[in-house]
């Protein structure tokens, strides 16, 4: 069974000790035999089929500093494990999960493997890879273990829901998956897979997620990059792997009719790692901002000449969170019955 045929889904979960499950897309029938309906508002311990479950906000859990602050992030990770799901019948599913925070957020993506022969996991194992591609194996059950040794099994967690104090602007994105395969000239700009759900583009580049509704995510791509781009999304679009890219987005995209167009030579530029995941619902983007650069110059033939670039100073720490961009105003970006255009 390939990623193409095999069930899969997406979905957005809160980030603290309830777990509550915030949307979920329609691909859980085929996985789970659950209507979307049936596992939104639950928590995700009631779906995860093995005796760590408990252990899952490990993964994501701040644990205190000596101070007794929650320990800062400055990071852009993606988690990547497998686990046995419950499905309708009672049974076990064993899933592929990809998983990326951010801020009170977690955005996963799962495939099953309904061939798998079942077996239990004792111990909750992921691997974290990182914004730059590197990988590192994680225990997340001895983690726990550790650090409920370290305070003592009478201290709670606070599960008040939290805002992360990231010093470094991330977005994420929400992609169609429509596995189309269009042919680029140097004249014609494609339009690529649309936007269906997007959050903190505003600490990245200049345009608000309300104003990316439906919109082409290949026109927020620098003209240098756009080949670049393209073939990196075919390659999600055909793998269930966390594959990683480096790209320039335009840093003033003209998003909105009527507003003053800048043009490409005048606009500068914004460097982007990007961790991607793709599912048959779906392709999910973290990208996390390295630097803004002056507009590259042109070759003899015309073209945009891509260089090396040293990160700048400027900082951006403005933005919402992804949960209090949550609505239900069908006029944004994160509106939730946008979710079942892709199925």
């Amino acid at each position: 069974m390939d990623g193409a045929s095999r069930g899969s889904f997406l979905g957005l979960h809160t980030r603290d000790p309830s777990l509550n499950v915030l949307y979920v897309s329609n691909g859980c029938r085929t996985a789970l035999g659950f209507e979307p309906s049936h596992i939104i508002g639950a928590q995700v311990y009631d779906f995860v089929y093995e005796q760590n479950a408990g252990d899952y906000m490990g993964i994501y859990k701040r644990h205190p500093t000596v101070d007794g602050e929650l320990e800062d992030e400055d990071d852009a990770d993606v988690y990547c494990w497998f686990t046995n799901l419950k499905n309708a019948a009672g049974g076990a599913v064993l899933h592929k999960l990809v998983s990326m925070k951010i801020d009170d957020i977690v955005i996963f993506m799962c495939a099953a493997y309904p061939e798998a022969t079942y077996q239990i996991h004792n111990e909750l194992k992921v691997q974290k890879i990182d914004s730059k591609g590197v990988k590192e194996d994680l225990n997340v059950t001895q983690k726990m273990k550790s650090a409920r040794h370290k305070r003592g099994t009478s201290h709670e967690y606070n599960s008040a829901l939290y805002r992360t104090r990231n010093r470094q602007a991330k977005a994420a994105f929400i992609l169609e998956n429509h596995c189309t395969h269009t042919e680029i000239s140097p004249d014609f700009r494609v339009t690529g897979p649309l936007i269906a759900y997007c959050t903190n583009t505003n600490r990245v580049i200049e345009a608000d997620t309300s104003d990316l509704a439906s919109y082409p995510f290949l026109k927020l791509v620098a003209p240098e990059d756009l080949l670049h781009v393209t073939k990196f999304y075919e390659r999600l679009v055909e793998s269930t792997d966390v594959q990683f890219e480096r790209f320039s987005l335009l840093y003033q995209p003209h998003v909105i009719s009527g507003d003053i167009v800048i043009s490409e030579e005048d606009n500068r530029r914004v460097v982007v790692e990007c961790l991607g995941s793709a599912v048959k619902d779906g392709v999910v983007l973290l990208l996390r901002k390295l630097c803004i650069a002056p507009p590259p110059k042109r070759d003899t033939m015309g073209n945009f000449i891509r260089a090396s670039i040293a990160p700048d100073s400027e900082g951006d720490d403005g933005g919402l969170s992804l949960f209090d961009l949550l609505s239900d105003d069908p006029n944004t970006t994160d509106a939730r019955d946008s979710w079942t255009l892709m199925d």
